[in-house]
């Protein structure tokens, strides 16, 4: 289902992400926007398999989850509204690096990644923007993830969060 272009719109700019986009590359995106809603439980990506959408947090809370040997499935990073999920649907080789899994009933913001990386191509103009929100983004995922691994790390086969 897609967003209406002015509720899409909205929606960007209301996220953290998104708030530091231009108005012109907010613009540009919004055709390619649409909204999802998971159950609390759901499975939202998987590792390994293709990742087509760049995604927003807008509501809920969701776990980042890598197999860990002799740990099994293991929360790495809880992401919050505003946060990215999805980034690999710009980078090659578009497979999720994780699995993501909604901790609560979640709201998210899906970017289709084909459309995106096209215009990403085309528009230098646009491309910069993105390209520096989203390495923002992962700055700011990298410092979570370290964070969060810590705790992981103080007790040993209990996940703190």
């Amino acid at each position: 289902m897609r967003a209406r272009s002015d509720d899409a719109l909205d929606a960007l700019a209301g996220t953290w992400f998104g708030s530091r986009l231009p108005a012109h590359a907010r613009s540009r995106l919004a055709p390619y926007l649409r909204v999802a809603s998971y159950d609390a439980g759901a499975e939202i990506l998987r590792e390994g398999e293709p990742t087509r959408d760049l995604s927003i947090v807008r509501g809920g809370r969701v776990a980042i989850r890598l197999r860990v040997p002799e740990r099994g499935p293991t929360t790495i990073l809880t992401v919050e509204p505003g946060d990215i999920i999805g980034w690999s649907a710009i980078v090659p080789p578009h497979r999720a690096t994780s699995t993501v899994v909604a901790l609560l009933p979640s709201e998210l913001l899906l970017i289709d990644g084909e459309a995106l990386r096209a215009e990403l191509a085309a528009d230098p103009e646009l491309a910069a923007p993105v390209y520096l929100s989203l390495l923002e983004a992962l700055a700011h995922r990298l410092t979570g993830t370290r964070l969060q691994l810590l705790d992981l790390f103080t007790v040993p086969g209990a996940e703190p969060w």
